[in-house]
């Protein structure tokens, strides 16, 4: 959600984050400093990814 004080991270940042996570094995703390988003977002967001690439149809993947 977008705020007065930053921009929510958008949708292709967030696959972006995920993808990086499984493909290199970083850690989110090497994450953070590459994505400039914090630990605890990106604790959220790669299982979501993972999630939403395990319910894709397999027909995409």
């Amino acid at each position: 959600m977008n705020t007065q004080m930053r921009l929510a991270i958008s949708t292709k940042e967030r696959l972006a984050i995920g993808l990086r996570f499984l493909a290199t094995g970083c850690t989110y703390s090497d994450l953070q400093f590459v994505f400039r988003v914090s630990v605890s977002s990106i604790s959220r967001i790669v299982p979501e990814v993972c999630d939403q690439i395990v319910k894709t149809p397999r027909d995409y993947v």
